[in-house]
């Protein structure tokens, strides 16, 4: 029984005294454990073991809770020992006639004042915050309780370590998941991450950045305030969803577009995720140009001054500058086809207009022998 290594050799000895065992003087804990343990009360009716047990623990909370009780009442009575002495310094000093009145009777000591004191001190705990010395001394300095909600406004240390957006969701995810099979070991989920749970690591990575970035604005639509004047989501009308996350209103509402379309995620544009996230569109879709990577993004998020954060971000891409400006393949391959149309177009009108020339001058010289003919 897990219950016998935890008592003590005295508590031992209470045990096997309690289920009928015959307990030798000097008697180690060892010994009175193994002569619990071998006897024929503890193979047949392993209960009357497990109540002896259980009482002799329960004894010993008690007892200690007993002693924390008195440790407590014995601070305190040190504490007004120790304001009673300050007062009588204080009384010692401010009365200069006091010594004088006192010189022909013995000094009163400090512990006859302190038992004067406390001749009416009460026994236990429940007197002694009812006592008239407690309520004076002690219970008067208390205030009311106060129930307080520290909520941690720093962004996730791990949003500043990543460089790209897919690993950082999947990361969340992976957390995420190890954060249920701890609450729920008997349903773990176990093989590759799944659909739903990178949209919630997606929803948990906006959540926490807009708590930081937009927590004044989040205060006032939960309190069902109106903005500031100076907020920078005041046009916007942003509202909160069911998963309280901070999203674009509008007339979009009695569309039918998808969610994401019509109310999307508001993310600010001077934080890391805010870079990975236009870093991923813009390679997602082939290294677009601002204007095409801004309405990609547009169909899930909202960044504030969006254009040019988009234009900042993409200035930074190696891969469209060592190409030779901010175009996808697909505009350079139309680019391309456009300037040799127009070669061509160049050369068919070259080409006419010299046959056409050509023609002309023909035609002037065949008129020209004419009218010399006539002449003649």
């Amino acid at each position: 029984m897990s219950g016998i290594a935890k008592l003590r050799k005295v508590e031992l000895r209470i045990v096997a005294e309690e289920i009928g065992l015959v307990v030798k003087e000097g008697m180690k804990k060892s010994e009175l454990r193994r002569l619990i343990e071998d006897s024929d009360v503890f193979k047949n009716d392993n209960e009357a073991v497990k109540s002896a047990v259980e009482d002799v623990l329960e004894n010993r909370n008690k007892k200690s809770d007993q002693d924390g009780e008195i440790e407590i009442e014995r601070l305190k009575i040190e504490r007004i020992k120790l304001e009673l002495q300050l007062a009588q310094v204080k009384a010692n000093g401010n009365n200069t006639s006091f010594d004088q009145g006192c010189k022909s009777e013995p000094e009163e000591s400090l512990d006859s004042l302190i038992k004067k004191c406390l001749v009416n001190f009460p026994g236990d705990s429940y007197d002694l915050h009812n006592s008239e010395l407690y309520q004076r001394e002690l219970k008067d300095h208390q205030g009311e309780p106060v129930c307080l909600l520290v909520h941690n406004c720093e962004i996730l240390p791990i949003i500043n370590k990543c460089s790209s957006f897919t690993k950082l969701q999947r990361i969340i995810a992976w957390c995420m998941r190890f954060k249920e099979n701890a609450r729920n070991p008997l349903q773990r989920t176990t093989g590759n991450l799944t659909v739903p749970e990178l949209s919630a690591a997606l929803i948990c990575l906006v959540r926490s950045v807009q708590f930081v970035y937009f927590s004044k604005d989040i205060q006032c639509i939960m309190k069902g305030e109106k903005l500031s004047n100076s907020s920078k989501l005041l046009n916007l009308s942003p509202f909160l969803d069911e998963k309280n996350v901070l999203r674009v209103g509008g007339r979009l509402q009695h569309s039918e577009l998808p969610l994401n379309h019509k109310h999307p995620m508001l993310i600010p544009n001077n934080c890391n995720i805010c870079d990975l996230i236009i870093d991923h569109y813009h390679v997602f879709y082939l290294h677009t140009g601002v204007e095409a990577t801004l309405a990609n993004l547009r169909t899930q998020f909202w960044i504030t001054n969006g254009r040019s954060t988009v234009k900042r971000v993409l200035h930074k891409c190696l891969k469209c500058l060592k190409a030779g400006g901010m175009l996808c393949p697909l505009t350079a391959f139309v680019k391309r086809r456009c300037c040799r149309l127009g070669m061509r177009k160049k050369e068919q009108t070259r080409l006419s207009a010299q046959n056409h020339g050509d023609r002309m001058n023909g035609a002037l010289d065949y008129s020209s022998e004419n009218s010399s003919m006539l002449v003649r």
